[in-house]
């Protein structure tokens, strides 16, 4: 992908604020020059930000994306085999991963976007299996992993929180049932180790995340919308929450399968999944349901723990189908993903390429002054643009700076930000100031001279 396609994995502004937090991580290391705040967890930068002093940053991310991808394919056939030792098959269960994962559209892709979300379900996957293992021989080198994975995948992802709470009450109340007070004492400590570097990094900013939109605006209301308008302007959806939140189970951009497992899933409160794995994606998906907004990258984290669930209806399904139809539908699923992650890798494809085309222009054009501009600010300023930007997003600009530019796309902006910082700054510069064409990058994306 890399190499062949020049697909360096950044997809989104945050992406690339992850990639300018990890680099400030680096440079505070090598002169001192303090970070700054960042609003997110802390654990992906600074593991990337320690790998980048002997690999580039731009790499590193990736990296660890695909790392972790690669982790968790390694780790499910044991969770499997630990969650169900009376279906263990080891053919079975490497094929159910195949199909399940390796070819997952959504889940493969990505694995190769340098963002946060694998490495948060890498943790989380490592968790599910610490606790098993600790539940299986109750050592003490099982619940120190468990504590230090889950509070990193917490420390990666805040939504991680949601999903590992029922395996963190369940570990305590072992803990305290056993009486294992050695256990207790090193797992706090352990938790307090794993969290001190975000409280060291955010200072007084380590609890912002509390305001954030998801918590304050969390609504049972929003279950049974399809459309908000919020801070990221108005977006609007084909189903509602309860529905899109059933998408790890069965959309075809994640378990193409998942509708057909469907038909033999038998539900069992004996000899089936322990209630902490089936109560943590049950909470997962409800908080998101209760969320203002719509995103399939969301349910990367849970896709793993929503696949296990499916694994006996997998097997039930191999068992009660003809050999040749069961094989057809597995070839014919594989063929079906791959058309599917192809379809939708593209989508990032060209938006990475149409960023490196602008950047390129503007560089080659020598535009001087500042830039008036949202959305694609960011990237163009990791692909080499120095030209100073101005986000149309963040502020309402009472006037302009005369001789500036202007980078902006009507043709999308105008639905989604009706009403907001970017189209009132828009209707104002067209309204006061003469806007000369200076280039059209195509895709509705065109810079303006401001006159």
């Amino acid at each position: 992908m890399r190499l062949v396609l020049e697909f360096d994995g950044f997809y989104g502004q945050d992406s690339y604020e992850y990639l300018r937090y990890t680099q400030a991580l680096k440079d505070y290391y090598l002169s001192g020059t303090n970070p700054g705040d960042y609003f997110w967890p802390v654990m992906y930068p600074l593991i990337s930000s320690l790998f980048s002093l002997v690999i580039d940053a731009k790499w590193v991310l990736v990296l660890i994306s695909f790392g972790s991808f690669l982790g968790i394919i390694g780790l499910i056939p044991k969770i499997i085999g630990e969650l169900y030792p009376a279906k263990k098959s080891a053919a079975m269960i490497n094929l159910y991963v195949l199909i399940s994962f390796c070819f997952s559209p959504y889940f493969f892709r990505s694995s190769l976007i340098g963002m946060s979300d694998m490495l948060a379900c890498f943790f989380a996957v490592c968790s599910l299996y610490t606790l098993l293992k600790y539940i299986k021989f109750f050592q003490l080198k099982w619940a120190i992993l468990f504590v230090a994975l889950a509070a990193a995948a917490v420390m990666t992802r805040y939504a991680c929180v949601v999903l590992i709470l029922p395996m963190g009450c369940y570990f305590v109340y072992l803990l305290l049932v056993g009486r294992r007070w050695l256990s207790i004492g090193t797992a706090t400590v352990i938790t307090c180790l794993v969290l001190m570097p975000h409280f060291l990094i955010r200072g007084g900013g380590s609890f912002n995340f509390l305001n954030h939109s998801w918590l304050v605006n969390w609504n049972l209301m929003n279950f049974f919308s399809n459309s908000f308008a919020t801070h990221d302007g108005f977006q609007e959806h084909s189903f509602s929450n309860l529905i899109y939140v059933l998408s790890p189970f069965c959309h075809p951009g994640y378990l193409l399968i998942g509708a057909g497992l469907l038909i033999f899933s038998k539900f069992k409160l004996k000899n089936g999944a322990p209630w902490y794995l089936v109560a943590g994606v049950f909470l997962y998906l409800l908080f998101l349901a209760g969320v203002e907004m719509q995103n399939m990258r969301f349910f990367v984290i849970v896709f793993p723990f929503c696949v296990l669930l499916f694994y006996p209806a997998f097997v039930r399904g191999r068992n009660k189908l003809p050999r040749t139809l069961f094989s057809a539908g597995v070839v014919v699923a594989i063929l079906l993903q791959t058309f599917y992650f192809t379809y939708s890798f593209s989508k990032f494809y060209k938006r990475q390429v149409f960023e490196k085309s602008v950047a390129k222009k503007i560089i080659e054009m020598n535009v001087e002054g500042s830039i008036y501009a949202f959305s694609l600010d960011v990237a163009l300023i990791n692909r080499g643009v120095t030209n100073e930007f101005k986000n149309l997003w963040s502020t309402k600009y009472d006037k302009f700076e005369m001789g500036s530019h202007v980078l902006f796309n009507a043709e999308s902006t105008l639905k989604q930000w009706k009403g907001r910082a970017p189209i009132l700054n828009w209707n104002k510069l067209v309204a006061e100031y003469q806007l000369t064409l200076v280039m059209d990058f195509g895709e509705g994306w065109k810079l303006y001279k401001i006159e």
